[in-house]
């Protein structure tokens, strides 16, 4: 790369930011991509060598994130991610540097202390991971006295939940939990936890940390009590949804395989799904495997089939796949996301064409019945291949009927009806020339 002087990157930097100009949601990716490519130069300085100069033009950057924040529709996050990516690349810049690293934690409270924004929200998640050498202490006795200064102002109160405390004391709980998390220690998670209240999804962390030190038996402790305040606390106190899953992991781990099938079973029964499916059959033994699955596929051909659909192609049960396409109504299919339903339409082509040639009416249909007019050539094209299937299965009726049925009740839909009548006529797509043969009628 040719050498660019400070001057030229941080004109790059509010090139790339474009400042003055909204930025609507679609053209977001084009944007952050813009901004990935000047950070992409700025890294390259951090590799070289310049490292101090790189960690000003990060702070620059980050600082020019804040002033584009009103000026972009970033509901998809994206903006918010890139930041988050600027600033561990300006703390990794920082520690080559060799800055003092109670320097580089005032300034990263001072971030987080003015984020009018939420890019800093739950960075910390990121940069204990990050940490080098004393780092991670100096941060966490800074939260720390950020905690008690909050939690010194509230008015005692028996069964405090920690919903019922200052965001003050609620941020900065979150911010310690993330850092014993980090750090394994698990007697100051707790005694936190005993301090503002204990909830599902703590138990599960602690958990974790005792399973990872291979104590399953403390740890299945902590999940049966995490259980136990599941029952109790309202939605958004805290619940966590992975308490059974890993009752289900420690219990075969301390030799009760028999209860992680019991419950693997019981959860596949109520929810049948591919990863329903996996979670039971990790803990089948491999002479039993054909059996479970024979029991687990009938079941899950009681339930839906939006639920089922990847569990049958993942399973190879494809005659079983058709026969639940060709047996359910049009409006259910046309009710079924559309990366399930081309997923199933590729594996059906070359095991039930009828079956396929329905999940592609089923695809067209949906995108004509939301009027969503910039996927009507989608919706042509899935029409196309319906047409063609049933005409080479000699099912001309069928398709005759797809016809009257888009005549009766999108007659209006001007965008696509035209181009629709070409295709039933045979005149869609119009023929073109291959590129080769337009090409060779300039020198012939």
């Amino acid at each position: 790369m040719a050498k660019i002087s400070e001057a030229d990157l941080i004109k790059q930097i509010e090139d790339a930011l474009r400042l003055d100009t909204f930025i609507p949601y679609n053209h977001t990716s084009d944007f952050i991509d813009g901004l990935e490519r000047v950070k992409d130069k700025i890294d390259i300085l951090l590799e070289n060598g310049k490292v101090r100069q790189a960690v000003y033009l990060y702070e620059i950057f980050l600082s020019g994130c804040y002033e584009k924040a009103e000026e972009i529709d970033d509901s998809g996050g994206n903006l918010g991610m890139f930041f988050e990516e600027l600033f561990c690349c300006w703390i990794d810049g920082r520690q080559k540097a060799k800055c003092d690293p109670k320097e580089t934690i005032d300034r990263i409270i001072k971030w987080m202390e003015n984020d009018d924004y939420g890019f800093c929200y739950k960075i910390e998640k990121s940069i204990v991971k990050i940490f080098r050498g004393d780092e991670l202490k100096i941060f966490e006795s800074r939260i720390r006295s950020r905690f008690d200064d909050a939690y010194r102002l509230e008015s005692p109160k028996e069964d405090k939940r920690i919903n019922d405390y200052s965001y003050a004391v609620r941020e900065n709980t979150s911010i310690l939990k993330t850092i014993y998390n980090e750090k394994n220690d698990i007697k100051s998670y707790i005694s936190l936890c005993k301090k503002v209240g204990m909830t599902s999804e703590d138990c599960e962390i602690i958990a974790l940390l005792y399973k990872s030190t291979d104590n399953f038996q403390e740890a299945l402790k902590w999940v049966e009590k995490g259980l136990g305040l599941k029952e109790k606390v309202k939605f958004g106190d805290g619940s966590s949804y992975g308490l059974e899953r890993l009752k289900r992991e420690l219990s075969s781990l301390l030799g009760n395989n028999d209860y992680a099938i019991e419950s693997a079973w019981k959860y596949f029964r109520n929810y049948p799904s591919e990863y329903s499916y996996d979670e039971l059959m990790k803990y089948i033994e491999e002479k039993e495997l054909d059996s479970w699955h024979n029991k687990a596929i009938e079941e899950a051909k009681k339930a839906s089939l939006d639920t089922t659909i990847e569990l049958f192609i993942k399973t190879k049960e494809l005659d079983i796949l058709a026969d639940r396409i060709l047996s359910v109504k049009n409006e259910e299919l046309e009710n079924i996301g559309h990366y399930k339903m081309e997923e199933a339409a590729e594996v059906l082509l070359n095991r039930n064409l009828i079956a396929a040639a329905k999940v592609y009416r089923a695809m067209g249909m949906r995108i004509i019945n939301s009027g969503k007019s910039k996927y009507y050539d989608n919706a042509l094209g899935y029409f196309l291949k319906v047409k063609a299937i049933y005409t080479k299965n000699n099912s001309e009726e069928e398709w005759l009927s797809i016809v009257r049925h888009i005549r009766e009740n999108h007659s209006r839909k001007y965008s696509f009806i035209p181009d629709f009548e070409k295709l039933v006529s045979g005149k869609y797509p119009p023929f073109r020339e291959s590129f080769i043969q337009r090409a060779r009628k300039r020198w012939d």
